[in-house]
């Protein structure tokens, strides 16, 4: 069973333009919405290449993105 993450307010000063442009290129409608969609992502690489790192060179793996 998954449990909930704790949402929590954070006051972020960040740039409007990188905000606008992720916003257009993650497909989101709000700002938080697309700060929540980049850290998903940045997640997700980081679970992947985790095994990647640790084979060190032993096997032939490609990423693919879409």
């Amino acid at each position: 069973m998954r449990h909930r993450a704790a949402i929590r307010h954070k006051h972020l000063r960040l740039g409007h333009a990188k905000l606008t442009r992720a916003k257009t290129v993650l497909g989101a409608k709000t700002e938080t919405d697309a700060i929540e969609r980049a850290l998903a992502l940045v997640v997700g690489e980081y679970t992947l290449d985790q095994p990647l790192k640790r084979a060190k060179g032993r096997m032939h793996l490609w990423k693919v993105f879409r």
